[in-house]
């Protein structure tokens, strides 16, 4: 099953930027990175303002490495709206 989903210009770098941390951890870790380097270049390759088509799979992925992204901002006493705005376009 896949789900289509519209992506901003801030859509994409965040979903980039969340994704990025967890594709280098699972790497050190000697974990496959396949599925989320397929992802990362999916994102990366979609032009911005454009639906795309998610599995359930790459959507549960998203949504884990988001959610991360925004507890660490948290943390920090950062801003999360980005991540926010991410979270709500993934449930």
């Amino acid at each position: 099953m896949t789900r289509k989903i519209k992506l901003t210009r801030a859509n994409k770098s965040i979903l980039l930027k969340a994704l990025a941390p967890y594709y280098y951890q699972q790497r050190a870790l000697g974990h496959g990175t396949q599925e989320v380097g397929k992802l990362i270049l999916k994102i990366n390759a979609l032009p911005a303002d454009k639906r795309a088509s998610f599995s359930v799979e790459e959507i549960h992925l998203m949504r884990i490495t988001i959610n991360r992204l925004r507890n660490e901002r948290l943390g920090k006493g950062q801003y999360t709206d980005a991540a926010d705005d991410m979270l709500l376009k993934l449930f």
